[in-house]
C-alpha cells in the first residue's frame, strides 16, 4: 500500500504581537570601578549567601567599589514601587543597584 502526501503549507504566527518600546532603560555605566552599588533584596531564598558572594566577586574585580548591603535598606524594599527604590538608592549615594535575588 502506497500513501501519497500532497504538499502542505504551515503558517505560524507570533503570539506575542508587535513590541513597541515606550520607555528606555537608564544609560548603563561603563564600569563599576569607583562606583557605589546598592543591594536591594527581594526577601527570597538565601539572600545572605547570595549577596555576600556577589559582593565578594565585585570587590575582587573592582577593589575600589563601594557596596551598600541590602541590610541598610528598609525591610520590604522589594515590595515597593520602582521610583521609591530609585529614590532610596539615590539617598544612599548609589550609582547602580543589584535588585532581587531569587524566587
Amino acid at each position: 500500500m502506497t500513501t501519497t502526501l500532497s504538499a502542505l503549507a504551515l503558517e505560524v504566527y507570533d503570539p506575542t504581537g508587535p513590541i513597541e518600546i515606550t520607555e528606555l532603560h537608564a544609560s548603563r555605566l561603563d564600569t563599576l570601578a569607583g562606583k557605589t552599588v546598592c543591594e536591594i533584596s527581594n526577601g527570597k531564598w538565601e539572600i545572605e549567601r547570595i549577596f555576600s558572594r556577589i559582593r565578594a566577586l565585585l570587590q575582587q574585580k573592582y577593589p575600589d567599589i563601594k557596596i551598600i548591603p541590602y541590610t541598610e535598606f528598609p525591610e520590604g524594599t522589594h515590595e515597593i514601587q520602582d521610583q521609591r527604590i530609585a529614590d532610596l538608592v539615590r539617598q544612599k549615594g548609589g550609582q547602580a543597584a543589584i535588585i532581587g535575588n531569587a524566587g
